[in-house]
């Protein structure tokens, strides 16, 4: 929060100067009370000045939701919420003075009461807003401030619905601010009062405007001094201007615009981001007293969208790169500190991106200040998702959003382009084919709305572009002129994900190209969902691994990149996020990340990491998987598994185990064949980049599984088998890893009979189910299934053993919310038939009548554990007979005593 930050240690410096009295702003995070639920005020008993055991007391900031959107519970709390916090309040010395209380970010709509009166309404759940709350206030004593919030749906508030969780709470900083009598206005939509535009650019002279925003509360007439200073990065002044104001009695806001020129500027570019700043002063002119003070950045830079050639920073072409990012964290939800919100710009900006695409709604301030530091260009765009409302409200609500969103970010120099409007034509109200001309005046209200919007915001700022993000059905948003609209036009697109083969994506890049030839296209967001303790030699669409995911974004990234009319890409997304009404192999979770919830980097990170770099790098592909497993090889005391090092080099050495293999590095990927032994396994990766050594190390455990367990070398410990699956499943927390079936031959292991579960889609059959599994946190365990299976049989040698078998019924009839999401890979009903069945353990009944429905309920995890003793090399066999229906087995472990 580098300017917040800068701006409040002015204040508390001119606090303790005898000479001044500025602006106080500090936060009063600490120590408020929260409640869950609603409040009658209207009520004598209830007051929100008396202690009550049902208030909880928590920092800001702070959601209600962080835990119960992460539970097995379908759906989270949406409704009111109540803050509370004491404030002691001195009185001030002049009368006229005032006080504020400014939010940077509450879900959704939010009530302030200041002892116990109503003081004010904010609509919608990520801009900034403020209160004057001065006549409100008892000084010298304590007050009591109170905030209602509620995140309960509202027709009339965007976003109607999306594919991210909407956390309720006070869940950005909340301030006080102290002002004089005459200050910068904060009225001009809870900005800062100080708009900077740089009409002209150029390597030789840069033309500077500073409009400053003041306001009187003196009621008497008063002349002031306004100084404009601009200041270079090693705090030089290189430019002032002194200017008195003067105001009657009647007086109460003026505007004032001063012009500097700037000789030989330095630019500001991601490569250097040079930052000047722009520190605005009124003082008193007639005793020099400083009554306010405002600091804002000031990057000097001109730019370009070419439809056909890219986009043109300061001259120079530059291919944007770069992420989308929701602010969301493990367990915190979107309750996120400043430091937090640092720590993901700087991955972006360590990935090698330069382009951020602030998604879906504006962020905390911090995340435009360091893409201002850093060099990241940016858009950010109001929360209008899916679809809208066709009501007045809902149109005010929207303009109203635009406009706060364009004058709070409005002097941020990383700041490129405004959006509006995500896929708003994903989810229709109406059908258009059996309600046609209702769904035609919908989507001309839709294009209504957005010319609307788009007048707005090129109203206020005519120096940025303007964006709709859409979905892939081209057609759709041009046949209802959207397209029209917006001067950049995002599209986000997932073939070879949610529908299609990866080869559908090039087709599609070039029919957008040819479709818009006059205006700039943007991949505003691709990516596949990794899960990344999921892995698979044989990958394939919607398996969740982290091999899958590396060939899609291998495939798109050099789509990308081999053409200049795609302007820029933001991968979906900087993290993983949470997403309530998701199953999958996370539940509840976006798993497109290039990092995890608790940024963890996945492969995908150090592929762009490696791709976009001018430094030397080499890096282990798949470094986070510490506990491999897999058959031995037939005969052989190893299993021969693929490795990948990232590097830019040329060609990497890779030493296992002191055998050294060598290969070639082809689109920054040197691939490698390993024979993994039981046990430790140590790897070392080498490449030679400009006459210097680079190295990367990775310790593997490699849990070997018998092949012929008369051939095993090893002593059999533990196997663990996914059964219908091609996946391997590392689980950290157990130190274990669980490998594919394999059907059964003699000597060895495996099942008899049966055929992977694979639910029906519209556009073919899935590797796993996307139930949510109850009272599991392994979902992948339980998620694909051998359907019909006979037996699984083991020549384990003689021995006392544990077996574990592992089910959940993954046929349901239970209701789940439908997720718009997949975008045509809508599962299939198919019919729920009962299933009854037995299991046997060498010929001995265990389970006569076993109906997991019945007994445990659909959905859920069942574990049942059996001990055998295995005598006069007997092994082990498992059968299933139907009693009614398939028999089922999801996974099997066996462990020796």
């Amino acid at each position: 929060m580098t300017n917040r930050l800068y701006v409040f240690l002015i204040a508390i410096a001119t606090i303790f100067s005898a000479n001044a009295q500025a602006r106080q702003t500090f936060t009063i995070n600490n120590n408020w009370e929260f409640y869950k639920g609603d409040l009658d005020l209207s009520n004598s008993s209830i007051s929100l000045n008396k202690n009550d055991a049902n208030w909880k007391t928590i920092n800001i900031p702070h959601t209600w939701n962080n835990i119960d959107v992460t539970d097995d519970t379908p759906g989270y709390y949406r409704g009111v919420g109540w803050y509370k916090k004491s404030v002691f309040i001195e009185a001030e010395e002049n009368k006229n003075n005032k006080t504020f209380i400014y939010f940077e970010g509450v879900n959704q709509v939010t009530n302030v009461y200041v002892n116990n009166k109503w003081v004010g309404q904010h609509k919608g759940g990520y801009t900034r807003f403020h209160f004057d709350i001065t006549s409100f206030l008892k000084y010298n004593q304590q007050n009591t401030i109170a905030v209602k919030v509620d995140n309960s749906h509202n027709v009339d508030i965007p976003p109607l619905s999306a594919d991210f969780t909407f956390f309720g709470g006070i869940y950005r900083d909340v301030f006080l601010v102290k002002l004089n009598d005459v200050h910068f206005s904060m009225d001009d939509y809870s900005s800062s009062g100080i708009y900077v535009t740089t009409p002209e650019v150029s390597k030789k002279q840069a033309k500077v405007k500073v409009k400053s925003l003041l306001k009187n509360e003196a009621n008497v007439s008063k002349t002031v001094s306004l100084v404009n200073r601009i200041i270079d990065k090693q705090g030089k002044t290189i430019l002032t201007n002194t200017k008195n104001v003067k105001f009657t009695k009647t007086e109460k806001d003026k505007t004032i615009l001063e012009e500097f020129s700037i000789e030989a500027p330095e630019l500001w570019s991601p490569d250097n981001p040079y930052l000047y700043q722009v520190i605005t002063q009124i003082k008193d002119a007639k005793t020099g007293l400083l009554l306010d003070e405002s600091v804002q950045p000031l990057g000097l830079r001109w730019f370009k969208f070419d439809a056909e050639k890219g986009f043109f920073l300061n001259g120079e072409y530059i291919k944007l790169i770069g992420t989308n990012r929701h602010q969301d964290y493990l367990k915190k939800g979107n309750a996120l500190t400043d430091e937090m919100h640092v720590r993901d710009i700087r991955l972006l900006k360590e990935m090698g991106g330069n382009f951020l695409r602030i998604a879906h709604y504006p962020q905390d301030p911090t995340v435009l200040e360091m893409c201002d530091r850093l060099g990241i260009l940016a858009s950010v765009e109001i929360p209008i998702v899916n679809a809208i409302t066709e009501s007045e409200a809902f149109t005010e609500n929207c303009l109203f959003m635009a406009e706060e969103m364009v004058k709070q970010n409005f002097n941020h120099p990383s700041l490129i382009i405004w959006a509006y409007m995500n896929e708003v034509l994903l989810r229709l109200p109406f059908n258009q084919k059996t309600e046609k001309a209702r769904y035609e005046v919908y989507a001309k209200n839709v294009t209504k709305l957005g010319a609307k919007i788009e007048a707005k915001i090129r109203d206020l700022d005519s120096s940025r572009y303007t964006m709709i993000p859409n979905h892939g059905a081209i057609s759709r948003y041009k046949d209802a002129g959207l397209t029209a609209v917006p001067m950049i036009l995002g599209w986000n697109l997932y073939q070879g994900w949610y529908s299609g083969k990866l080869s559908s994506f090039d087709k599609t890049l070039d029919e957008l190209h040819s479709l818009f030839p006059n205006q700039s296209l943007i991949i505003t967001e691709y990516g596949a969902d990794v899960h990344p303790r999921l892995h698979s030699f044989e990958s394939e669409r919607f398996d969740y691994t982290v091999e899958y995911g590396n060939k899609y974004h291998e495939h798109y990234l050099k789509a990308i990149n081999s053409r200049p009319f795609i302007v820029g890409a933001n991968i979906w997304n900087l993290n993983d996020f949470y997403s309530e009404s998701r199953g999958y192999a996370l539940p509840r979770t976006n798993l497109k990340g290039i990092t995890t919830l608790n940024r963890e980097k996945k492969d995908t990170w150090w592929l762009y990491k490696t791709t976009l770099s001018s430094k030397p790098i080499i890096k282990f592909g798949q470094n986070q998987w510490g506990i491999r497993g897999g058959v031995a090889e037939d005969g052989k005391d190893f299993c021969i598994q693929p490795v990948t090092v990232y590097s830019n080099g040329s060609s990497v050495e890779l030493w296992h185990n002191d055998v050294v293999y060598s290969a070639k590095v082809e689109d920054y990927i040197a691939r490698f064949s390993v024979p993994f032994i039981n046990g430790e396994n140590k790897l070392v990766a080498k490449t030679n980049i400009n006459s210097k050594d680079y190295i990367d190390v990775l310790d593997v455990d490699f849990r070997l599984a018998p092949n012929k367990f008369s051939e095993f070398k090893d002593e059999f410990y533990q196997l663990n088998v996914l059964l219908g699956s091609k996946r391997i499943y590392e689980d950290k927390v157990k130190s274990q890893v669980w490998i594919p079936e394999q059907e059964y031959t003699s000597g060895s292991w495996g099942y008899e009979g049966g055929e992977p579960f694979r639910p029906k889609t519209r556009f073919g059959s899935l590797p796993s189910s996307e139930l949510d599994i109850i009272d599991s946190e392994d979902d992948p365990i339980y998620q694909t299934q051998r359907v019909g299976i006979q037996k699984f049989k083991l020549d384990v040698p003689d021995g006392k053993y544990v077996v574990s078998l592992v089910w959940a019924e993954l046929e349901s009839d239970k209701e789940h919310e439908k997720l718009v999401y997949n975008l045509g890979n809508d599962k299939i009903s198919e019919t729920v038939s009962e299933r009854v069945f037995k299991v046997s353990v060498n010929g001995h009944y265990v389970e006569k009548n076993l109906n997991l429905t019945n007994e445990f309920g659909a959905e859920k995890a069942v574990v049942r554990k059996y001990e055998i003793l295995v005598l006069n090399g007997e092994g082990i066999s498992i059968g299933f007979e139907a009693v009614k229906g398939k028999p089922v087995l999801n996974a099997f472990q066996i462990r020796k005593l």
